[in-house]
């Protein structure tokens, strides 16, 4: 069994060069579709759509936004890695004329005015590439940026998980098998004792899906509770595969990769 690497955090400069490297953005650049956890969105607003201004924090290569950039009156897209805003930028240009791209931190949302975005959107799990106290001033950010009565929607993994994650998956397939082995190897290599791991509400952990980067794993009920003190009203939790999770405790199954949080930030 390989011996872990002293603790790590997790860096904006690993981040960036994983989600900048030729290899993600291919990946990243294939065709879009929403995740099944995402399609309530579509009912959301309904036929309010053509009026919504909406904020997609961590676009990447523009999966989300041939869905509401289609949609929306306007719609902004912003990354933090600029390779993925360039590759959005040559994909888009010109397809819609509420659509914009630009560079961003989403902890730092300078430039996006209070209370301007009838929707905000952080999805597949963006917000988990940020240690825990860059974290919560994203999360403020959203909510700063989102008008009353507006939503703001994100996703994060689910330390509940975790126990799941350091099991080894035979493969049959020769590739499929060595990569199978990458990442058992990382996940083995980069994490602290799974009894420690477990003792946490925030837990910063490499899966292996992202190379060696650690990101954050969250339990559900401790996000909920984080949200709350921030003042924003979590109305739905939804599972990875879409099923609602009418309750903080159905969360806990350990089949649930990540959660997305349906948020509204309360009017005055």
């Amino acid at each position: 069994m390989p011996t872990a690497e002293p603790s790590a955090r997790i860096t904006s400069e690993s981040q960036l060069q994983f989600w900048n490297s030729q290899d993600t953005l291919g990946q990243y650049s294939r065709p879009a579709f929403l995740f099944p956890s995402e399609l309530p969105l579509l009912g959301l607003l309904r036929d309010r759509w053509p009026q919504v201004r909406m904020l997609d924090v961590g676009v990447g290569a523009g999966r989300t936004s041939l869905y509401f950039a289609a949609l929306c009156g306007s719609c902004v897209g912003i990354d933090f890695a600029p390779e993925m805003i360039e590759v959005c930028k040559k994909r888009f240009a010109g397809r819609w004329p509420g659509a914009e791209f630009a560079v961003g931190d989403a902890s730092d949302l300078k430039g996006h005015a209070d209370g301007s975005y009838d929707l905000v959107l952080f999805s597949f799990n963006g917000i988990d590439c940020m240690p825990h106290e860059q974290r919560l001033r994203a999360l403020a950010e959203l909510k700063r940026v989102c008008k009353p009565g507006g939503h703001v929607v994100f996703s994060s993994h689910n330390a509940y998980r975790i126990p799941i994650i350091p099991r080894f998956e035979f493969q049959r397939h020769p590739m499929r098998l060595l990569e199978e082995f990458r990442r058992w190897w990382l996940v083995q290599r980069r994490n602290l004792p799974l009894k420690e791991v477990m003792t946490r509400t925030h837990v910063e952990y490499c899966d292996g899906n992202i190379g060696a980067n650690r990101h954050m794993f969250v339990r559900p009920e401790a996000q909920v509770e984080e949200l709350k003190q921030l003042g924003l009203e979590v109305f739905a939790l939804y599972a990875s595969d879409g099923r609602s999770l009418p309750k903080e405790e159905d969360a806990r199954d350990t089949s649930i990769p990540w959660v997305y949080y349906y948020c509204r930030r309360p009017r005055a």
